[in-house]
Protein backbone atom coordinates (compact mmCIF):
# COMPACT_ATOMS: atom_id res chain seq x y z
CA UNK A 1 0.00 0.00 0.00
CA UNK A 2 1.56 3.28 -1.14
CA UNK A 3 2.08 6.03 1.47
CA UNK A 4 0.34 8.96 2.76
CA UNK A 5 1.35 12.70 2.60
CA UNK A 6 0.43 14.47 5.34
CA UNK A 7 -0.62 18.25 6.05
CA UNK A 8 -0.88 20.47 8.83
CA UNK A 9 -3.57 23.34 8.09
CA UNK A 10 -2.59 26.79 10.15
CA UNK A 11 0.14 28.51 8.18
CA UNK A 12 1.09 25.39 6.31
CA UNK A 13 -1.80 25.51 3.92
CA UNK A 14 -3.75 28.79 4.90
CA UNK A 15 -2.25 32.51 5.73
CA UNK A 16 -3.78 32.65 9.20
CA UNK A 17 -5.25 29.91 11.88
CA UNK A 18 -8.72 28.49 10.90
CA UNK A 19 -9.74 28.16 13.82
CA UNK A 20 -9.33 32.33 14.72
CA UNK A 21 -11.34 32.82 11.56
CA UNK A 22 -13.96 30.41 13.23
CA UNK A 23 -14.30 32.52 16.12
CA UNK A 24 -14.61 35.98 14.72
CA UNK A 25 -17.63 34.74 12.86
CA UNK A 26 -18.74 33.07 15.93
CA UNK A 27 -18.61 36.36 17.61
CA UNK A 28 -20.49 38.57 14.75
CA UNK A 29 -23.25 35.85 14.79
CA UNK A 30 -23.36 36.23 18.73
CA UNK A 31 -22.35 32.74 18.96
CA UNK A 32 -19.61 33.14 21.01
CA UNK A 33 -18.67 36.56 23.63
CA UNK A 34 -17.09 39.58 21.73
CA UNK A 35 -14.71 39.81 24.63
CA UNK A 36 -12.45 37.03 22.62
CA UNK A 37 -11.46 39.48 20.70
CA UNK A 38 -8.97 40.78 23.01
CA UNK A 39 -7.61 36.90 23.97
CA UNK A 40 -7.31 35.81 20.82
CA UNK A 41 -4.09 37.68 19.73
CA UNK A 42 -2.58 36.34 23.13
CA UNK A 43 -2.91 32.82 22.24
CA UNK A 44 -1.73 33.67 18.82
CA UNK A 45 1.37 35.55 20.58
CA UNK A 46 2.24 32.83 22.52
CA UNK A 47 2.03 30.09 19.71
CA UNK A 48 3.82 31.33 17.31
CA UNK A 49 6.91 32.09 20.08
CA UNK A 50 6.54 28.63 21.04
CA UNK A 51 5.45 29.04 24.25
CA UNK A 52 1.83 27.80 23.88
CA UNK A 53 0.65 25.36 26.18
CA UNK A 54 -2.03 22.45 25.64
CA UNK A 55 -3.08 22.90 29.81
CA UNK A 56 -4.82 26.27 28.52
CA UNK A 57 -7.28 23.75 26.89
CA UNK A 58 -7.64 21.29 29.76
CA UNK A 59 -11.46 22.02 30.62
CA UNK A 60 -12.19 21.56 26.67
CA UNK A 61 -13.73 24.88 24.85
CA UNK A 62 -16.52 25.94 27.14
CA UNK A 63 -17.85 28.71 25.04
CA UNK A 64 -19.28 26.40 22.61
CA UNK A 65 -21.63 24.18 24.91
CA UNK A 66 -24.83 23.83 24.01
CA UNK A 67 -24.98 24.65 20.22
CA UNK A 68 -25.76 22.38 18.13
CA UNK A 69 -23.54 20.68 15.37
CA UNK A 70 -25.73 21.90 13.19
CA UNK A 71 -25.33 25.42 13.75
CA UNK A 72 -21.21 24.88 14.14
CA UNK A 73 -21.11 23.46 10.76
CA UNK A 74 -23.29 26.04 8.56
CA UNK A 75 -20.83 28.57 11.02
CA UNK A 76 -17.85 26.80 10.08
CA UNK A 77 -18.80 26.90 5.96
CA UNK A 78 -19.54 30.45 6.16
CA UNK A 79 -15.75 31.09 8.01
CA UNK A 80 -14.27 29.12 5.20
CA UNK A 81 -16.66 30.68 2.28
CA UNK A 82 -15.50 34.34 3.76
CA UNK A 83 -12.15 33.98 5.28
CA UNK A 84 -9.93 31.23 5.08
CA UNK A 85 -10.63 30.01 1.67
CA UNK A 86 -9.28 33.25 0.72
CA UNK A 87 -6.41 32.56 3.09
CA UNK A 88 -4.94 29.53 1.27
CA UNK A 89 -1.63 29.86 -0.32
CA UNK A 90 -1.82 29.11 -4.31
CA UNK A 91 0.79 27.40 -4.59
CA UNK A 92 0.03 24.88 -1.29
CA UNK A 93 -3.24 24.06 -3.30
CA UNK A 94 -1.35 23.41 -5.95
CA UNK A 95 1.02 21.02 -4.22
CA UNK A 96 -2.21 19.08 -3.04
CA UNK A 97 -3.62 18.89 -6.38
CA UNK A 98 0.01 17.50 -7.88
CA UNK A 99 0.50 15.17 -5.50
CA UNK A 100 -3.55 14.13 -5.85
CA UNK A 101 -2.52 13.41 -9.35
CA UNK A 102 0.14 11.47 -9.02
CA UNK A 103 -1.97 9.02 -7.30
CA UNK A 104 -0.81 9.82 -3.98
CA UNK A 105 -3.36 9.55 -0.62
CA UNK A 106 -3.33 13.26 0.83
CA UNK A 107 -4.55 14.12 3.93
CA UNK A 108 -4.80 16.60 6.83
CA UNK A 109 -3.39 16.29 10.46
CA UNK A 110 -3.89 19.34 12.00
CA UNK A 111 -4.45 20.28 15.79
CA UNK A 112 -7.54 22.09 14.61
CA UNK A 113 -11.32 21.09 15.20
CA UNK A 114 -13.00 18.87 13.12
CA UNK A 115 -15.50 20.78 11.72
CA UNK A 116 -14.19 24.01 11.44
CA UNK A 117 -11.77 22.40 8.62
CA UNK A 118 -14.15 19.94 7.00
CA UNK A 119 -14.53 22.85 4.32
CA UNK A 120 -10.98 23.32 3.69
CA UNK A 121 -10.89 19.15 3.02
CA UNK A 122 -14.02 19.09 1.04
CA UNK A 123 -12.83 22.22 -1.63
CA UNK A 124 -9.19 20.35 -1.27
CA UNK A 125 -10.94 17.00 -2.57
CA UNK A 126 -9.47 15.37 0.60
CA UNK A 127 -11.48 12.60 2.35
CA UNK A 128 -9.17 11.74 5.41
CA UNK A 129 -8.86 14.06 8.71
CA UNK A 130 -6.99 13.53 11.38
CA UNK A 131 -7.80 16.21 13.59
CA UNK A 132 -9.23 17.66 17.44
CA UNK A 133 -12.90 16.67 18.05
CA UNK A 134 -15.16 18.46 20.22
CA UNK A 135 -18.11 15.99 22.06
CA UNK A 136 -22.03 16.23 21.32
CA UNK A 137 -24.72 14.92 22.73
CA UNK A 138 -27.73 14.31 20.92
CA UNK A 139 -26.18 16.66 18.72
CA UNK A 140 -25.32 19.38 21.37
CA UNK A 141 -21.73 20.16 21.86
CA UNK A 142 -20.46 19.62 25.38
CA UNK A 143 -17.75 22.32 25.41
CA UNK A 144 -15.31 19.32 26.34
CA UNK A 145 -12.91 17.58 24.04
CA UNK A 146 -12.99 14.09 22.68
CA UNK A 147 -9.74 12.49 24.04
CA UNK A 148 -6.62 15.16 23.82
CA UNK A 149 -6.27 18.00 21.38
CA UNK A 150 -4.33 16.56 18.14
CA UNK A 151 -1.19 18.64 19.33
CA UNK A 152 2.72 17.88 19.52
CA UNK A 153 3.22 14.05 20.77
CA UNK A 154 -0.29 13.50 20.60
CA UNK A 155 -0.50 14.38 17.02
CA UNK A 156 2.60 12.31 16.23
CA UNK A 157 0.36 8.99 18.32
CA UNK A 158 -3.11 10.12 16.25
CA UNK A 159 -0.96 9.31 12.97
CA UNK A 160 1.13 6.87 13.54
CA UNK A 161 -1.82 4.68 15.49
CA UNK A 162 -4.31 5.90 12.18
CA UNK A 163 -0.95 4.30 10.04
CA UNK A 164 -0.68 1.13 12.02
CA UNK A 165 -4.28 0.29 11.88
CA UNK A 166 -4.03 1.15 7.71
CA UNK A 167 -1.17 -1.34 7.60
CA UNK A 168 1.20 2.05 6.34
CA UNK A 169 4.76 2.31 7.56
CA UNK A 170 5.40 5.71 8.53
CA UNK A 171 8.88 5.83 6.58
CA UNK A 172 6.94 5.53 3.52
CA UNK A 173 4.84 8.77 4.36
CA UNK A 174 5.68 12.28 4.52
CA UNK A 175 4.30 15.64 6.61
CA UNK A 176 4.18 19.06 5.56
CA UNK A 177 4.27 21.63 8.74
CA UNK A 178 5.12 24.97 9.66
CA UNK A 179 5.65 24.75 13.21
CA UNK A 180 8.09 23.67 15.67
CA UNK A 181 5.32 22.29 17.44
CA UNK A 182 5.08 19.52 14.95
CA UNK A 183 8.86 18.67 14.93
CA UNK A 184 7.74 14.68 16.78
CA UNK A 185 5.63 13.58 13.79
CA UNK A 186 8.17 15.29 11.21
CA UNK A 187 11.31 13.29 12.85
CA UNK A 188 8.93 10.19 12.45
CA UNK A 189 8.02 10.12 8.56
CA UNK A 190 10.30 9.70 5.68
CA UNK A 191 10.10 12.32 4.01
CA UNK A 192 9.48 15.71 6.56
CA UNK A 193 8.93 18.93 5.03
CA UNK A 194 9.30 22.44 6.75
CA UNK A 195 6.53 24.36 4.71
CA UNK A 196 6.67 28.34 5.72
CA UNK A 197 8.62 27.16 8.93
CA UNK A 198 9.25 29.31 11.98
CA UNK A 199 12.13 29.94 12.87
CA UNK A 200 13.36 27.40 14.96
CA UNK A 201 11.90 24.43 13.17
CA UNK A 202 13.78 26.37 9.82
CA UNK A 203 16.91 25.97 11.68
CA UNK A 204 16.74 22.47 12.40
CA UNK A 205 15.22 21.53 9.31
CA UNK A 206 18.45 22.95 7.28
CA UNK A 207 20.84 21.41 9.77
CA UNK A 208 18.97 17.90 8.91
CA UNK A 209 18.64 18.55 5.28
CA UNK A 210 14.85 18.21 5.13
CA UNK A 211 12.86 20.24 2.20
CA UNK A 212 12.13 23.88 2.95
CA UNK A 213 9.40 24.98 0.95
CA UNK A 214 8.21 28.90 1.58
CA UNK A 215 4.90 29.37 -0.10
CA UNK A 216 4.80 33.63 0.48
Amino acid sequence: MPGIDFFDVDHTLTRRSSGGRFVVIAMRRGILPLYLVFIIPWYSLMYRLGLFRLRVYADGFPYLRDITRTRLEQLSRESFATRLRGDLFPAGVALVQKLQREGRRVMLATSSIDFIVAPLAEHLGISGVLATTLEFKDGICTGKFIGTPMFRLKKKERVLAFLAAEGVSPGECSFYSDSIYDLPLLEAVGTPVAVNPDIRLRRIARGRGWTIIDLG
